[in-house]
């Protein structure tokens, strides 16, 4: 296990075998404040509802909705990574129902991937024209990477609006 993702959360039945998730069959998981990444704050810290991600950089990143504030980067935060969540997204193009929405490593959501650390943050359950808006999003945690998203689109010959 890596170091920070939640020890003091994790470590209270190490007995193989044995569920420790806290609620939702294993969609609520805990991450050090630390280890999130999350939209800018005045505090530094992350709020209540905001969308997350953690390990952004690399394969397999965790994204999903912060369920409480943090008052320190020593917090362990506890983060749902599925349901359908209303956030900020912030769209180059109209968005479409289903259309995959991506978590940027500042922290926000948009409609196109703006570098190779953007990561798949879920789907949108309704549209949206181009600009700044709060939809409902079903968040899911299933980060493949970026790239294939990328030549996807580059096949289809690119966002349609």
């Amino acid at each position: 296990m890596g170091a920070g993702f939640g020890e003091p959360y994790y470590t209270h039945n190490p007995i193989a075998g044995c569920e420790v998730s806290s609620t939702g069959g294993g969609r609520h998981v805990s991450v050090l404040e630390s280890n999130l990444v999350h939209p800018a704050h005045t505090d530094g810290f992350v709020d209540k509802g905001d969308p997350v991600s953690f390990g952004v950089g690399w394969e397999g990143a965790g994204v999903g909705t912060a369920l409480q504030s943090a008052g320190a980067a020593t917090g362990i935060i506890t983060v749902d990574t599925e349901g359908i969540w209303r956030h900020t997204v912030v769209a180059g193009w109209d968005v479409i129902v289903g259309q995959i929405i991506f978590i940027t490593s500042a922290g926000v959501l948009v409609d196109w991937p703006p570098d190779e650390f953007a990561h798949i943050f879920g789907y949108a359950v309704e549209p949206m024209s181009a600009g700044t808006e709060v939809i409902a999003i079903k968040v899911h945690w299933m980060d493949t990477g970026v790239w294939w998203v990328l030549f996807w689109f580059w096949w289809q010959g690119g966002p349609k609006t």
